[in-house]
């Protein structure tokens, strides 16, 4: 569905990858406020391809967050954050859009390293295959791969 919502309207998806991440983190220290610069910097950017006056996005922490984030142009436009934002149409799009980016990215890393990484955090093998890529290169890698300050990350680093 990806590829037929990007046919049929403007978009912006924010590819946060795992080494900026874990650079923008290190300097915000607050995952909320990093999810804000992400949601503001698209805002922005979105901005510049249509004209609009409302943004729709999902509540993730406290709302003064995202209008902390924005910058001048993006202060002229409402932004409602409300939970379950999926349900609405273009919330849902840039959802799909979002996830669509993030699995060629893990797709693209599994290719450079090797191995196939897990999608989630769930995934059962995501200890075994995190502890097999710093057993062969170091904990640095990490960094590559992983959002550093995450519970799985410190489980892969125990063992």
């Amino acid at each position: 569905m990806a590829e037929d919502i990007k046919a049929l309207c403007p978009n912006i998806v924010v590819p946060v990858e795992p080494k900026r991440y874990n650079e923008l983190y290190a300097q915000i220290q607050n995952l909320n406020r990093l999810l804000a610069w992400g949601h503001a910097w698209a805002l922005e950017n979105m901005l510049d391809k249509v004209s609009c006056d409302l943004a729709i996005v999902d509540k993730f922490g406290d709302e003064s967050y995202i209008r902390n984030a924005l910058r001048e142009k993006g202060r002229q436009i409402t932004v409602i954050q409300q939970t379950h934002a999926e349900g609405d149409i273009a919330v849902a799009t840039a959802s799909i859009l979002a996830r669509a980016r993030f699995v060629q990215q893990m797709e693209q890393f599994s290719q450079r390293i090797g191995k196939v990484l897990p999608k989630g955090a769930s995934d059962p093998s995501i200890v075994t295959i995190g502890r097999e890529l710093v057993a062969e290169n170091g904990k640095e890698i990490l960094a590559e791969v992983a959002k550093l300050h995450f519970k799985t990350t410190q489980v892969i680093l125990e063992g």
